[in-house]
């Protein structure tokens, strides 16, 4: 910002000397003004980096699900088709390891988190 340049009382010629003091309070408010810009300009810029960091992470959240509906897509073709070819047998044989499977990860998960710690106490 350019401004004028500050006069002395010495320099002040005559009924002037408000004159200096206005201009005086303007540069003060001017300086004062600046800082708040300059503050504002720094807030800007942040805002903006996390604008971007967060435009980032969704990009990456975007790409993470695309490659989950990808895969899940590919699974369900490849049922689909073993479903499609198998036997009555393959298909009993199929649901007794998945069914063992679950109650197998209920048991596991249900020892480990009663393991954990203490056993809440009955009253």
């Amino acid at each position: 910002m350019s401004r004028r340049p500050n006069r002395t009382p010495l320099e002040d010629d005559g009924g002037h000397g408000e004159a200096f003091e206005l201009e005086q309070q303007n540069n003060q408010h001017l300086d004062s003004l600046a800082a708040k810009v300059s503050a504002l300009h720094s807030v800007s810029l942040t805002i903006h980096d996390n604008v971007n960091d967060q435009n980032r992470l969704l990009d990456g959240t975007a790409d993470t699900f695309n490659r989950f509906g990808n895969m899940f897509d590919r699974t369900k073709t490849q049922l689909t088709h073993t479903l499609a070819t198998a036997n009555s047998r393959f298909l009993c044989y199929l649901t007794l390891v998945l069914v063992l499977g679950v109650f197998g990860l209920y048991y596991i998960a249900k020892h480990i988190l009663t393991s954990s710690g203490d056993p809440p106490e009955l009253q």
